[in-house]
């Protein structure tokens, strides 16, 4: 199923713009309402996926939901000037909230990933 701007409610567009923009500065964020993740769940293929993460003093601490990448070189940006690693794990299905590759352009400005560069993020709730 896409999502589409028919099918994506405001209260989905209010978390993921906040988290988007925060999680930009690290920032920290609430985690998703029950009502969030089960609207993302309509959406899960069931698999596993192989992402990567670069992990940096700024952003270690984070322990609710964390933001990952399909494509190591990006990972790698995120460590780049402060230091860190990169860190690699295999995730299911019932672990990812969002995946935004599979989102169109629209849909990606209308849920607040209006980043110049598209960083293959993948939304990995960890609780």
């Amino acid at each position: 199923m896409k999502l589409n701007k028919n099918t994506i409610p405001n209260y989905i567009i209010d978390w993921t713009d906040k988290y988007f923009h925060h999680s930009y500065f690290d920032k920290p964020i609430n985690y998703p309402s029950k009502k969030v993740i089960n609207f993302f769940k309509k959406f899960y293929i069931p698999s596993k996926i192989i992402l990567y993460r670069g992990k940096n003093k700024y952003n270690k601490q984070n322990n609710q939901i964390t933001s990952w990448t399909y494509d190591k070189k990006v990972a790698s940006r995120y460590i780049k000037k402060l230091g860190g690693k990169i860190i690699k794990a295999e995730f299911t299905s019932e672990k990812i909230l969002l995946d935004t590759t599979f989102l169109t352009k629209k849909e990606k400005i209308q849920l607040g990933y209006d980043y110049k560069i598209d960083d293959k993020e993948v939304l990995i709730l960890t609780l």
